[in-house]
Protein backbone atom coordinates (compact mmCIF):
# COMPACT_ATOMS: atom_id res chain seq x y z
CA UNK A 1 0.00 0.00 0.00
CA UNK A 2 1.06 3.61 -0.57
CA UNK A 3 0.56 4.32 3.12
CA UNK A 4 3.25 1.83 4.07
CA UNK A 5 5.76 3.19 1.56
CA UNK A 6 5.37 6.81 2.65
CA UNK A 7 4.92 6.45 6.38
CA UNK A 8 7.07 3.61 7.67
CA UNK A 9 9.97 4.80 9.79
CA UNK A 10 12.45 4.17 6.99
CA UNK A 11 10.65 6.42 4.52
CA UNK A 12 11.09 10.18 4.28
CA UNK A 13 9.08 12.52 2.04
CA UNK A 14 10.50 15.80 0.84
CA UNK A 15 9.41 18.72 -1.24
CA UNK A 16 11.69 21.72 -1.59
CA UNK A 17 13.10 22.36 -5.06
CA UNK A 18 12.19 25.85 -6.34
CA UNK A 19 11.19 26.56 -9.92
CA UNK A 20 12.52 29.57 -11.82
CA UNK A 21 11.20 33.10 -11.25
CA UNK A 22 7.73 33.17 -9.65
CA UNK A 23 7.55 29.52 -8.77
CA UNK A 24 9.01 29.84 -5.28
CA UNK A 25 7.09 26.92 -3.90
CA UNK A 26 7.90 23.26 -4.01
CA UNK A 27 7.72 21.72 -7.46
CA UNK A 28 9.10 18.30 -6.97
CA UNK A 29 8.86 15.60 -4.34
CA UNK A 30 10.57 12.31 -3.73
CA UNK A 31 10.20 9.60 -1.12
CA UNK A 32 13.17 7.59 0.04
CA UNK A 33 12.81 4.14 1.56
CA UNK A 34 15.27 1.65 2.98
CA UNK A 35 15.22 -0.26 -0.32
CA UNK A 36 18.69 -0.64 -1.75
CA UNK A 37 19.73 -1.21 -5.35
CA UNK A 38 20.28 -4.95 -5.39
CA UNK A 39 21.72 -6.95 -8.23
CA UNK A 40 19.59 -7.28 -11.32
CA UNK A 41 17.69 -4.95 -13.60
CA UNK A 42 17.46 -1.23 -12.91
CA UNK A 43 14.70 -0.48 -15.41
CA UNK A 44 11.46 -2.42 -15.19
CA UNK A 45 7.82 -1.82 -14.27
CA UNK A 46 7.30 -2.09 -10.52
CA UNK A 47 4.33 -4.17 -9.43
CA UNK A 48 3.94 -2.58 -5.99
CA UNK A 49 5.10 0.41 -3.96
CA UNK A 50 7.40 -1.67 -1.78
CA UNK A 51 9.73 -2.07 -4.76
CA UNK A 52 10.30 1.67 -5.10
CA UNK A 53 13.25 3.67 -3.82
CA UNK A 54 11.25 6.84 -4.63
CA UNK A 55 7.57 7.71 -4.98
CA UNK A 56 6.43 10.00 -7.86
CA UNK A 57 5.67 13.65 -7.11
CA UNK A 58 2.38 14.62 -5.48
CA UNK A 59 2.52 18.43 -5.92
CA UNK A 60 3.61 20.82 -8.66
CA UNK A 61 3.72 24.35 -7.18
CA UNK A 62 1.98 23.83 -3.85
CA UNK A 63 4.22 23.20 -0.82
CA UNK A 64 3.59 19.91 0.97
CA UNK A 65 2.56 19.05 4.51
CA UNK A 66 5.03 16.15 4.52
CA UNK A 67 8.62 17.01 5.45
CA UNK A 68 11.87 15.02 5.60
CA UNK A 69 14.08 14.43 8.62
CA UNK A 70 17.71 14.04 9.49
CA UNK A 71 19.63 11.69 7.21
CA UNK A 72 18.25 12.91 3.86
CA UNK A 73 20.07 15.12 1.35
CA UNK A 74 18.48 16.14 -1.94
CA UNK A 75 19.02 18.24 -5.03
CA UNK A 76 17.64 18.93 -8.45
CA UNK A 77 17.20 21.20 -11.42
CA UNK A 78 14.01 22.70 -12.84
CA UNK A 79 13.03 24.77 -15.84
CA UNK A 80 10.20 26.66 -17.50
CA UNK A 81 9.46 27.64 -21.09
CA UNK A 82 6.78 29.85 -22.64
CA UNK A 83 6.28 32.26 -25.51
CA UNK A 84 6.69 35.35 -23.30
CA UNK A 85 9.89 34.81 -21.34
CA UNK A 86 11.30 31.93 -23.37
CA UNK A 87 13.39 29.46 -21.34
CA UNK A 88 14.80 29.75 -17.84
CA UNK A 89 15.56 27.48 -14.92
CA UNK A 90 16.83 27.06 -11.40
CA UNK A 91 18.69 24.53 -9.33
CA UNK A 92 18.45 23.67 -5.67
CA UNK A 93 19.85 21.45 -2.95
CA UNK A 94 19.30 20.90 0.76
CA UNK A 95 19.07 18.51 3.68
CA UNK A 96 16.60 17.36 6.28
CA UNK A 97 16.75 17.73 10.04
CA UNK A 98 14.93 16.39 13.09
CA UNK A 99 12.40 13.56 13.14
CA UNK A 100 8.88 14.40 11.89
CA UNK A 101 7.51 11.03 13.08
CA UNK A 102 8.52 11.36 16.73
CA UNK A 103 8.51 15.14 17.17
CA UNK A 104 9.38 17.74 14.52
CA UNK A 105 11.41 17.57 11.33
CA UNK A 106 11.92 19.58 8.20
CA UNK A 107 14.33 20.76 5.55
CA UNK A 108 16.74 23.58 4.85
CA UNK A 109 17.43 24.24 1.17
CA UNK A 110 19.01 26.73 -1.19
CA UNK A 111 17.53 27.55 -4.60
CA UNK A 112 19.67 29.31 -7.20
CA UNK A 113 18.46 31.04 -10.38
CA UNK A 114 18.49 32.00 -13.04
CA UNK A 115 20.15 29.53 -15.35
CA UNK A 116 19.41 31.82 -18.31
CA UNK A 117 21.94 34.74 -18.37
CA UNK A 118 19.69 36.94 -20.55
CA UNK A 119 17.79 38.40 -17.58
CA UNK A 120 20.82 39.99 -15.95
CA UNK A 121 23.27 37.16 -15.38
CA UNK A 122 23.37 33.44 -14.69
CA UNK A 123 22.85 32.36 -11.07
CA UNK A 124 22.09 35.92 -10.04
CA UNK A 125 19.49 34.96 -7.43
CA UNK A 126 19.88 32.89 -4.31
CA UNK A 127 17.05 32.05 -1.89
CA UNK A 128 16.86 30.22 1.42
CA UNK A 129 13.91 27.90 2.06
CA UNK A 130 12.88 26.41 5.42
CA UNK A 131 10.19 23.99 6.51
CA UNK A 132 9.15 22.37 9.79
CA UNK A 133 6.39 19.85 10.38
CA UNK A 134 5.07 16.68 11.93
CA UNK A 135 3.76 13.50 10.33
CA UNK A 136 0.96 11.61 12.07
CA UNK A 137 1.94 8.16 10.88
CA UNK A 138 -1.17 6.33 12.10
CA UNK A 139 -3.49 8.72 10.26
CA UNK A 140 -1.54 9.14 7.02
CA UNK A 141 -1.49 12.87 7.65
CA UNK A 142 1.20 15.56 7.74
CA UNK A 143 1.21 19.24 8.65
CA UNK A 144 3.98 21.76 7.99
CA UNK A 145 4.78 25.47 7.98
CA UNK A 146 7.59 27.04 6.04
CA UNK A 147 9.29 29.94 4.35
CA UNK A 148 10.38 30.17 0.73
CA UNK A 149 12.29 32.88 -1.08
CA UNK A 150 14.38 34.19 1.81
CA UNK A 151 16.66 36.38 -0.28
CA UNK A 152 20.39 35.79 0.10
CA UNK A 153 21.45 37.64 -3.05
CA UNK A 154 19.68 39.19 -6.04
CA UNK A 155 21.87 41.04 -8.52
CA UNK A 156 19.16 42.71 -10.60
CA UNK A 157 16.41 43.69 -8.19
CA UNK A 158 17.04 47.43 -8.67
CA UNK A 159 17.82 47.91 -5.01
CA UNK A 160 14.47 46.58 -3.79
CA UNK A 161 14.41 43.78 -1.24
CA UNK A 162 12.18 40.83 -2.07
CA UNK A 163 10.03 39.71 0.86
CA UNK A 164 10.03 35.99 1.70
CA UNK A 165 6.84 33.95 1.45
CA UNK A 166 5.31 32.01 4.34
CA UNK A 167 2.87 29.12 4.20
CA UNK A 168 1.04 26.48 6.17
CA UNK A 169 0.16 23.17 4.49
CA UNK A 170 -1.50 19.86 5.25
CA UNK A 171 -1.14 16.64 3.24
CA UNK A 172 -3.42 13.59 3.55
CA UNK A 173 -2.87 10.15 2.10
CA UNK A 174 -5.94 8.30 0.83
CA UNK A 175 -4.64 4.76 0.19
CA UNK A 176 -6.70 2.17 -1.65
CA UNK A 177 -6.11 -0.83 -3.87
CA UNK A 178 -7.19 0.86 -7.12
CA UNK A 179 -5.85 4.45 -7.42
CA UNK A 180 -4.15 5.80 -4.26
CA UNK A 181 -4.55 9.55 -3.83
CA UNK A 182 -2.59 12.26 -1.98
CA UNK A 183 -4.30 15.59 -1.26
CA UNK A 184 -2.53 18.80 -0.18
CA UNK A 185 -4.05 22.14 0.84
CA UNK A 186 -2.92 25.28 2.60
CA UNK A 187 -2.53 29.04 2.80
CA UNK A 188 0.38 31.33 1.95
CA UNK A 189 1.31 34.92 1.17
CA UNK A 190 3.51 36.76 -1.38
CA UNK A 191 4.57 34.11 -3.93
CA UNK A 192 1.34 32.20 -3.24
CA UNK A 193 -0.79 35.26 -4.01
CA UNK A 194 -3.01 35.44 -7.07
CA UNK A 195 -0.78 36.54 -9.94
CA UNK A 196 -3.39 39.16 -10.89
CA UNK A 197 -3.48 40.68 -7.41
CA UNK A 198 -1.76 44.05 -6.93
CA UNK A 199 -0.39 45.91 -3.94
CA UNK A 200 1.20 44.54 -0.79
CA UNK A 201 0.73 40.78 -0.59
CA UNK A 202 2.65 40.03 2.59
CA UNK A 203 -0.28 40.78 4.91
CA UNK A 204 -2.79 38.69 2.96
CA UNK A 205 -3.19 34.92 2.71
CA UNK A 206 -4.17 32.98 -0.38
CA UNK A 207 -5.28 29.36 -0.79
CA UNK A 208 -3.45 26.61 -2.66
CA UNK A 209 -4.30 22.97 -3.25
CA UNK A 210 -3.00 19.91 -5.06
CA UNK A 211 -4.20 16.38 -5.67
CA UNK A 212 -2.23 13.45 -7.07
CA UNK A 213 -3.61 10.12 -8.29
CA UNK A 214 -1.21 7.17 -8.57
CA UNK A 215 -2.33 5.30 -11.66
CA UNK A 216 0.61 2.92 -11.17
CA UNK A 217 3.47 2.81 -8.64
CA UNK A 218 5.87 4.70 -10.90
CA UNK A 219 3.43 7.29 -12.32
CA UNK A 220 1.28 9.99 -10.71
CA UNK A 221 -1.14 12.44 -12.32
CA UNK A 222 -1.18 15.85 -10.58
CA UNK A 223 -3.63 18.76 -10.57
CA UNK A 224 -2.45 21.90 -8.75
CA UNK A 225 -4.01 25.28 -7.99
CA UNK A 226 -1.48 27.81 -6.65
CA UNK A 227 -1.09 31.58 -7.09
CA UNK A 228 -4.50 31.72 -8.76
CA UNK A 229 -3.53 29.47 -11.67
CA UNK A 230 -4.12 25.82 -12.52
CA UNK A 231 -1.32 23.42 -13.39
CA UNK A 232 -1.57 19.84 -14.64
CA UNK A 233 1.36 17.46 -14.58
CA UNK A 234 2.77 13.99 -14.25
CA UNK A 235 5.35 12.52 -11.88
CA UNK A 236 7.55 9.67 -13.08
CA UNK A 237 10.10 7.43 -11.38
CA UNK A 238 12.14 5.96 -14.27
CA UNK A 239 13.84 3.24 -12.23
CA UNK A 240 12.30 1.54 -9.18
CA UNK A 241 15.78 1.09 -7.69
CA UNK A 242 16.99 4.70 -8.00
CA UNK A 243 15.64 7.66 -5.92
CA UNK A 244 15.21 9.88 -8.98
CA UNK A 245 11.95 11.64 -9.85
CA UNK A 246 10.98 13.46 -13.06
CA UNK A 247 8.07 15.91 -12.96
CA UNK A 248 6.58 17.46 -16.11
CA UNK A 249 3.63 19.81 -16.41
CA UNK A 250 1.70 22.62 -18.06
CA UNK A 251 1.58 25.72 -15.84
CA UNK A 252 -1.48 27.98 -16.07
CA UNK A 253 -3.43 25.81 -18.50
CA UNK A 254 -6.49 28.12 -18.33
CA UNK A 255 -4.37 31.28 -18.86
CA UNK A 256 -5.62 32.74 -15.60
CA UNK A 257 -2.34 34.53 -14.85
CA UNK A 258 -1.18 37.97 -15.90
CA UNK A 259 1.09 36.59 -18.66
CA UNK A 260 -1.89 35.08 -20.48
CA UNK A 261 0.17 32.10 -21.60
CA UNK A 262 0.71 28.47 -20.69
CA UNK A 263 4.22 27.43 -19.70
CA UNK A 264 5.89 24.06 -19.90
CA UNK A 265 7.61 23.25 -16.59
CA UNK A 266 9.77 20.31 -15.62
CA UNK A 267 12.16 19.15 -12.92
CA UNK A 268 14.60 16.36 -12.20
CA UNK A 269 15.25 15.64 -8.53
CA UNK A 270 17.18 13.05 -6.53
CA UNK A 271 17.59 12.27 -2.86
CA UNK A 272 19.91 10.16 -0.76
CA UNK A 273 19.35 8.72 2.71
CA UNK A 274 22.47 8.17 4.80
Amino acid sequence: MLRKVLLTGSVLALSSLAMADGLQSAASSAAISSNRANEGRYFYVAQNYQELAAVPSFTMSAPAGLVPGWGVVFGGVSGTHNSVENTDGALGFGLGYGNPYESLGGAVSLSIGSINPDDGGAFNRGDLNLSIGHTFREYGFGVAVGMTGGELWHDNNNGHDVDPSFYGAVTKLLPNDVVPVIVTAGLGNNAYADTNDTGDKKDKVYPFASVAAYIMPQVSLIADYTSGVTTLGVGIVPSPKLPITITLGAYDIAKQGNQDTTSFIGSLSAAYAF
